[in-house]
């Protein structure tokens, strides 16, 4: 008898093929309901710029920072190591390329009084711990973990430029939930007042799909299939601006958008771009739903982990954040910031409560609550005979094989798995990590 091929295989203990679909998990109550609406939803992300460090108000931004407040910005970046580190060609990172490294941070070209300026992004880019394109490895053969990488950058965001490198190819600069270097050829450079004015336009689109691209353009390379990830707003050009063509392409199959392209002297020039009405788009920002929260985490099921947003991909909190940008909710970058800092009912569990004690508080969660560990962050789902599953971009788990010992599984992507799996080596399950979960809602 020939061998009977199965479309499903799964090393994760408790996951059922029916589960890696969104509608497994819509049989709960008032999933369409709106959680907040628009002007709540105003209210909570200024609540976060005032309660929570790591989220800035950009249009209200420092206008200029003395020597020594620059030297801090830069040195809350731009940390040494502490452990060994290693090239691509696994080679010992030494002090004379950490002297370099620090060098072209260019503190001996900061002035008493250093202004800042305004920037935004004309295409996916990267923010980095030093300004340099250099990778960096805690061991010399682990290659999905560059620790010079902070975080992607999506295009269409704005920046506050705050200092240049020393080789003026990098930019020091503040996102509205992040501080890093980031390179200068993906900026353009805009006045203050041009970029909120483009960012408040009263009509836009929001892309709500894993990825979306700008149509084929031959005849301007900027404009050309452009990658934009889930939760982007790009404003809409107005009917008066829309020729017979755009490009030599007729409009009507599609969006138009004023999009932002980097002219040869660095600054900002706004020029007309189309999206297809059939890429995943909405128009104006999703409604806050718990179904649209679990909608868009299934979009990413399957893809490959990515540190800082490596491999064109991105990590378990940029997941959670992408996600709740769809709706217009702007959450920290970081694990910590969100579980611990964010504004919202917080869950917390603490250390001492045994894992009987963890199922009750998990019993009181909502699909699409974040549910968070040191250093990771999930996406809650719900219970399914006894156990509390989650959709999350994880790196792997323990689980017992014959013989009673433990055995590590890779992971490596965004994936549905039950809270029981092994965390760690001495048989401690994610569950018993957990410290809390957050809702991300006006807090009681």
């Amino acid at each position: 008898m020939s061998k009977v091929y199965s479309l499903f295989y799964s090393s994760i203990p408790g996951l059922k093929e029916e589960m890696l679909y969104p509608k497994y998990w819509m049989k709960y109550d008032n999933m369409a309901c709106v959680i907040m609406k628009k002007q709540d939803i105003e209210i909570y992300n200024r609540s976060n710029v005032i309660a929570n460090g790591p989220i800035v108000d950009l249009e209200n931004y420092k206008e200029c920072f003395s020597r020594q407040e620059l030297i801090d910005k830069i040195n809350i970046v731009s940390i040494l190591p502490k452990h060994e580190m290693f090239n691509e060609d696994e080679l010992l990172l030494d002090s004379k390329y950490y002297k370099e490294l620090v060098d072209n941070c260019n503190i001996c070209g900061i002035k008493n009084i250093n202004s800042i300026t305004y920037g935004i992004t004309v295409r996916k880019t990267m923010m980095r711990t030093f300004p340099t394109y250099d990778r960096a490895f805690k061991n010399g053969d682990n290659y999905e973990f560059d620790r010079f990488q902070e975080t992607a950058v999506y295009p269409v965001e704005a920046l506050v430029i705050i200092f240049e490198s020393k080789d003026s190819e990098w930019y020091l600069a503040q996102m509205y939930n992040y501080l890093a270097w980031i390179p200068k050829k993906d900026i353009a450079i805009i006045k203050k007042e041009e970029l909120f004015n483009y960012l408040n336009t009263k009509d836009f689109i929001v892309t709500i799909g894993k990825r979306v691209f700008t149509s084929y353009n031959p005849l301007n390379n900027q404009l050309s299939e452009v990658k934009l990830d889930m939760g982007i707003r790009i404003p809409l050009a107005n009917i008066d601006e829309i020729k017979a063509d755009v490009y030599g392409q007729n409009a009507t199959g599609n969006y138009v958008v004023k999009f932002p392209t980097r002219s040869n002297s660095g600054k900002v020039k706004f020029k007309l771009a189309l999206i297809a009405r059939n890429e995943e788009i909405s128009v104006g920002y999703l409604p806050y739903t718990r179904e649209n929260i679990i909608v868009n985490a299934f979009k990413f099921l399957g893809e490959r982990y990515g540190w800082g947003g490596m491999f064109n991909s991105r990590d378990c909190t940029s997941f959670i954040m992408d996600i709740y940008r769809s709706m217009n909710i702007k959450l920290p970058r970081n694990a910590e910031q969100q579980g611990k800092l964010c504004v919202g009912n917080f869950y917390e569990i603490n250390e001492s409560m045994t894992v009987g004690e963890r199922k009750k508080i998990l019993d009181k969660l909502k699909p699409g609550v974040g549910v968070y560990m040191d250093g990771h962050g999930m996406i809650y789902l719900g219970k399914e005979n006894g156990k509390h599953y989650i959709i999350h971009n994880f790196s792997g788990f323990y689980k017992e094989v014959s013989g009673g010992s433990l055995k590590y599984y890779k992971v490596r992507e965004v994936m549905v798995s039950p809270l029981c799996i092994g965390l760690s080596a001495d048989g401690k399950t994610y569950i018993e990590g957990l410290y809390g979960a957050r809702d991300f809602v006006i807090k009681d």
